[in-house]
């Protein structure tokens, strides 16, 4: 490595040779093959970001391939990469996120450059600290880069090495160099480290689940070596509202390496979530069900210990169920904000709409075989103008759901409450009555958010 602090030095590779090929022919024909075998990407999913592993290609090159492969139809429309990784040799001083002075970074494959005024800027607002000590010996970053060269071409790089700091502190970095569609967004992690396979698998499917539910908290150092940059990446991800689905699992047993002590690898890429499928919706309706059907049978709430669940129902979602018994409401009870698994919320929210409704009695044994439930899952809420005519005037009638809240009070209408009140001005006012707001005069400090529903309900029921 040459030294410095100016951004003419390079920085000059650490593990090549021994994490990958140093030829350079030979190097760029190992990371294509590793693109090349990947499962083909999801139609029309073009990732915002991603997590792959850092070790030897021999080990995971395969799964980190699978990762690149997704975003291979950027090239050209990527420019920037952020890449954050954990720090294994130099600690980063202040226990922060580092970034390095250099003007670029070699590999066998060339020279990559540094975005320079992305690291000066945020060392200058406090947010990183200059760390090319800890940059120098460090391979989580490196090894991606000829996967970079390879697959998007001539791209420059925000590098971050990631010291013992918060998931909060790697979350305001990534955001500060979020940017649009010209940039993507790197996690550089391993998983469990030297358990056997049959152990590994186990602690890295608890993971691959924490990675998909959003629980920073649950991930830590004995799951991933880089914990720190995907509990950033994961808060980061929440609030842009993409989310991770998985790309590939692996451990170094896949590749001839010894059973007894291995190291776990996923890919995971980021994107807006899909909508849900048919076999999606049928899955929520018989949970739902059978969440009411153990409370009916034991006396106690389902304890949702389901481990077979549908990836896609793992996210963070929030939702409304609704019971119907002979044509009448008989409960229905929601959540507005995603704060647990999509498939978890649905049935709390059907044991909360049967047993405790205020509006009305729990439901009964007798009663559930002649109940019919309708589940409405929802969007993220957008804010709508906050006085009475410009909200009535952005209202899109048979569309929006309403969530309006003025003084401490708040009330909501799903979209299905436009079949009783078509107008958007009864609609409005409507609302406010269930908010128990007063119905003189317009309150000063009203906010209100509309989303939408994806709404089903139960075919079997009747």
């Amino acid at each position: 490595m040459a030294a410095g602090g100016s951004a003419g030095w390079v920085r000059t590779p650490a593990v090549a040779g021994l994490f990958y090929p140093a030829e350079p022919d030979e190097l760029r024909a190992a990371v294509a093959g590793h693109v090349a075998a990947g499962p083909p990407p999801a139609a029309a999913s073009l990732p915002k970001a991603l997590i792959a592993p850092h070790a030897g290609y021999r080990y995971s090159g395969a799964t980190a391939g699978a990762a690149y492969r997704t975003v291979a139809a950027l090239r050209g429309r990527v420019t920037r990469v952020v890449l954050a990784g954990p720090a294994h040799r130099v600690p980063v001083d202040g226990g922060g996120v580092g970034v390095s002075t250099a003007g670029a970074w070699r590999t066998p494959l060339g020279d990559v450059r540094v975005d320079v005024d992305a690291c000066r800027a945020l060392v200058a607002g406090g947010m990183a600290v200059e760390a090319d000590e800890a940059h120098a010996p460090e391979h989580s970053l490196e090894v991606h880069l000829p996967f970079l060269q390879v697959v998007l071409g001539r791209v420059a790089v925000v590098p971050l090495v990631v010291g013992r700091c918060p998931p909060g502190s790697v979350a305001v970095v990534l955001d500060a160099v979020w940017g649009g569609e010209e940039t993507l967004v790197v996690v550089s992690t391993d998983l469990s480290h030297y358990l056997d396979d049959t152990t590994a698998r186990r602690r890295d499917r608890h993971t691959r689940h924490a990675i998909l539910e959003g629980r920073v908290d649950d991930i830590g150092p004995y799951d991933a070596c880089g914990c720190v940059p995907v509990g950033g990446l994961l808060l980061a991800a929440r609030d842009h509202g993409i989310a991770p689905r998985t790309l590939a699992v692996a451990t170094s047993a896949d590749a001839a390496g010894d059973p007894a002590r291995v190291v776990g690898y996923g890919s995971f890429g980021f994107d807006v979530p899909r909508p849900l499928v048919a076999g999606e919706r049928r899955w929520l309706l018989r949970r739902a069900r059978a969440a009411i059907v153990v409370e009916l049978a034991t006396g106690e709430p389902d304890p949702l210990g389901d481990d077979d669940v549908p990836e896609r129902l793992r996210l963070p979602g929030a939702s409304f169920v609704t019971l119907e018994h002979g044509g009448e409401l008989s409960g229905c009870i929601g959540s507005l904000e995603a704060r647990r698994p999509l498939w978890q919320d649905v049935a709390r929210n059907a044991r909360a709409a049967a047993f405790a409704d205020p509006r009305f009695g729990p439901l009964e044994a007798g009663m559930l075989d002649r109940t019919v439930i309708t589940v409405s899952v929802l969007s993220g809420l957008d804010p709508l103008p906050g006085s009475h005519d410009d909200l009535v005037t952005a209202l899109r009638p048979g569309v929006d759901g309403v969530l309006l809240e003025a003084g401490g009070h708040r009330g909501t209408f799903l979209p299905t409450v436009w079949d009783k009140l078509p107008g958007a001005e009864e609609f409005v006012d409507h609302l406010v009555g269930k908010a128990g707001l007063p119905d003189r005069g317009w309150p000063d400090d009203a906010q209100a958010w509309r989303y939408t529903t994806d709404e089903f309900a139960d075919a079997d029921a009747g």
